[in-house]
């Protein structure tokens, strides 16, 4: 088991980091969407009942290994994720690695950002989790995670896309979940596309390390 604690601010205890990282039970709806190349879109409830609670499963057409890397570095997101126009990773004294990242919002609903502190952890071999938690930014909350396990024979990935976010909008929760829940697929989309680019790279997707 690999794990790292990027800050103080985010604790796990030790039970929790010592469970294996699994994909979420599927209804027969979710299956039946994901066997037929569709992305399966799961609402559930945000913290304190505010804001945007939602999980978006793919399967992608690479191994967990190879999606991993396009996952894992918050510094690139900026290159293929929808609406993110900055990212980057900084070191703060006291907090250790960040993940900033900047979304550029449709008109006319402000731009967002975001300082956020991740536990990354592979637990069995080729099971991935990248959880984050809020440090500040345009958001009462912004948590969430990227969950990635091995799908049918291991060549294919089970992509799980996990947020609870209350971004600091004068917009009602109900739009708010509309716009991110129409956002859903699309991410899934992009990643799918991001793996195929990286395999045209001269060290493939480990290049991103």
């Amino acid at each position: 088991m690999r794990f790292v604690v990027g800050s103080s601010v985010f604790l796990m205890s030790l039970s929790a980091v010592a469970q294996p990282v699994t994909g979420p039970q599927l209804t027969e709806k979710e299956q039946k969407q994901l066997a037929a190349g569709e992305v399966a879109i799961r609402e559930t409830t945000p913290t304190g009942g505010k804001g945007v609670g939602a999980m978006a499963f793919g399967v992608v057409d690479a191994t967990s290994d190879e999606v991993w890397p396009v996952l894992r570095d918050c510094q690139l997101f900026w290159k293929f994720m929808p609406r993110t126009k900055k990212s980057w990773v900084k070191d703060e004294e006291g907090v250790g690695h960040l993940c900033h990242v900047e979304l550029s919002m449709p008109f006319p609903l402000p731009d967002l950002w975001s300082d956020t502190v991740a536990v990354i952890r592979e637990e069995p071999k080729g099971h991935y989790l990248r959880a984050w938690k809020l440090v500040r930014g345009t958001y009462h909350r912004n948590d969430g995670s990227w969950t990635i396990v091995p799908w049918g024979d291991g060549t294919k990935s089970l992509v799980v896309y996990s947020i609870d976010s209350d971004p600091k909008m004068a917009v009602p929760d109900g739009l708010i979940r509309m716009g991110q829940k129409g956002s859903l697929p699309e991410v899934i989309s992009q990643i799918r596309k991001r793996v195929v680019q990286l395999r045209s790279e001269p060290s493939g997707p480990a290049a991103s390390k």
